[in-house]
């Protein structure tokens, strides 16, 4: 998991001009910062399934309230600002590109997804 980490730090720091250890440390408060933590802790929550709770573990000094907050912000700048959107498209893509375990993890994960609403549905 630390690798998708790293790499989603560097991709969303990239695509917003800004260091990415400095995202991953949480010690810088310029825009540039901000919007690439947000685009890695929205990431992180919604789609690397890690709780707020739990990304302290992978963000230095971050508390669950600021990571919901972040959460809740960048979905509303999803919503309203369009290069935003671009970039988080573009991050999606290349995220999506990058496999820790390569692309059958993908397509394995979306089998047992299947196999997850088949067995719900034998229990009805």
């Amino acid at each position: 998991m630390k690798k998708i980490v790293k790499e989603a730090a560097r991709l969303s720091a990239n695509l917003s001009n800004a260091n990415a250890k400095r995202v991953l440390a949480n010690d810088c408060r310029k825009s540039e910062t901000i919007k690439a933590k947000r685009m890695l802790i929205y990431y992180l929550y919604n789609f690397a399934e890690i709780s707020h709770n739990k990304m302290k573990l992978y963000i230095k000094n971050l508390d669950h309230t600021t990571s919901i907050y972040h959460c809740q912000r960048f979905n509303k700048d999803l919503e309203n600002d369009n290069d935003i959107n671009k970039r988080f498209g573009q991050f999606m893509d290349e995220m999506s590109a990058f496999s820790l375990y390569g692309e059958e993890f993908e397509k394995k994960k979306q089998e047992l997804e299947i196999l997850k609403r088949e067995i719900i549905n034998l229990k009805k």
